[in-house]
């Protein structure tokens, strides 16, 4: 039940976008209407609404007070530099000729706006938050700045120059998850930190262009509408990121391995057999941060880092030009990653079987650029084996395996072809 309220926010949210588009103007033409409306902004706006709600259920439905034994901070693998790189791709691509949404002016106010509402707002909460970081470098974890600056240059590009080509977004969405999964896996943020940092980054940038668009008007706005091709079950590739949210923990020698909200994000790609079944391959990486608690003592360990592989046949159904719904049912193979801990006080198995199954919301913005949010449920194995350590609190050996259920949320960006 920790996060019944943060899946409930989500399904709201989408529910409310697919019902206000449906009933539209086309949201890749703000010329379809005399004056400026919100109408385009409410299917982007509610992604990010439920990708920051996401992070911040996560965060405060799993438990955040705990010891960390190891102190050291973690190097950021060049993160430091790279998450302006989404945000400078509209602005590279502008001035080598690629035509942009908006003129520089224009855009220049957008993403500025934007930008002065992400840093507001992430560093606002950070000072609100205090939560430790996990290599307890400091108490600035929640949110991410970093994936919240790269998603809102992702965004930002994607409300630039999705309309020239589709692999543009694509890319910023692929350089902003990357980003995110370096914060987790390199213990600089937890899961959920980055969940909430990406929601911040697409909030502020859609409010930034909607501040744009009422201050400007229709100067400087360089796209004309169109209308999309008819909706189809269109081959795709996608890259997603999202939470697996574990259900229960795992007991074993008088201690309780808890699993917090873990990091998802792969790639997929689809092919649609008909007009309405399709088959999908997806390959991704998940993190998942694991406590030890003896009595009411809980201490942070390391992550497990695991590669999945997954098929999934799926059903889709289109309800107009602009959204369809999915479902799908998908089975593969995890491989665990050694977790590294302490004189190896807590190690897995080196793989297992996985099996979940999904149902999703497909918004498109342009003939081939889209976006998707979907809820799921997974089973999967487990096998752990623990060793006495003062570090972990760990008293004896045990061995410990079994299935374990979770809940699946994620976002994906998708290229059409």
């Amino acid at each position: 039940m920790r996060y019944t309220l943060g899946i409930v926010l989500c399904i709201l949210s989408l529910l409310i976008s697919a019902h206000r588009v449906s009933a539209s103007e086309p949201i890749d033409s703000l010329r379809s209407a005399d004056k400026i409306r919100l109408n385009p902004y409410i299917p982007s706006l509610s992604i990010g609404a439920a990708t920051f709600v996401s992070g911040l259920g996560a965060h405060y439905g799993a438990p955040h007070q705990f010891a960390i034994p190891q102190t050291e901070q973690q190097s950021d693998h060049g993160t430091q530099f790279l998450q302006y790189a989404p945000m400078a791709l509209p602005w590279v691509m502008k001035a080598a000729g690629v035509p942009t949404r908006s003129g520089w002016g224009r855009m220049a106010l957008s993403q500025g706006v934007a930008a002065a509402i992400m840093l507001g707002t992430t560093q606002g909460m950070k000072a609100g938050v205090s939560s430790m970081r996990p290599d307890g470098a400091d108490l600035n974890s929640f949110p991410s700045g970093h994936s919240a600056l790269a998603f809102m240059g992702a965004t930002a590009t994607a409300n630039e120059l999705a309309h020239t080509s589709a692999w543009y977004p694509l890319g910023a969405y692929t350089l902003a998850t990357a980003i995110a999964v370096e914060r987790v896996i390199d213990g600089h943020h937890y899961p959920a930190d980055v969940m909430a940092g990406a929601g911040v980054g697409i909030l502020s940038t859609e409010l930034g262009y909607l501040i744009g668009d009422v201050i400007f008007g229709y100067r400087q706005l360089n796209i004309s509408g169109r209308d999309l091709r008819p909706n189809a079950n269109f081959p795709f590739l996608s890259v997603s990121t999202g939470l697996n949210l574990p259900l229960g923990h795992i007991a074993a020698a008088g201690i309780t391995l808890e699993r917090l909200p873990a990091l998802t994000a792969s790639m997929r790609g689809g092919w649609g057999i008909d007009d309405h079944w399709g088959l999908a391959l997806e390959a991704g990486v998940l993190s998942t941060p694991l406590l030890v608690k003896n009595n009411f003592d809980r201490t942070y360990v390391k992550n497990l880092n695991s590669i999945d592989v997954v098929l999934s046949p799926y059903f889709t159904s289109a309800l107009n030009n602009r959204i369809s719904l999915s479902a799908e049912i998908g089975g593969g193979y995890r491989r665990n990653l050694p977790i590294n801990a302490d004189s190896d006080a807590i190690t897995s198995r080196s793989g297992t079987v996985v099996g979940k199954v999904e149902a999703g919301c497909k918004v498109r913005f342009t003939h081939r650029f889209s976006a998707r949010f979907s809820l799921g449920y997974e089973l999967a194995g487990y096998r752990f084996a623990l060793r006495p350590s003062e570090a972990y609190d760990i008293p004896v050996s045990a061995s410990v395996h079994g299935i374990s259920s979770a809940l699946l949320l994620n976002i994906s960006s998708r290229y059409e072809f």
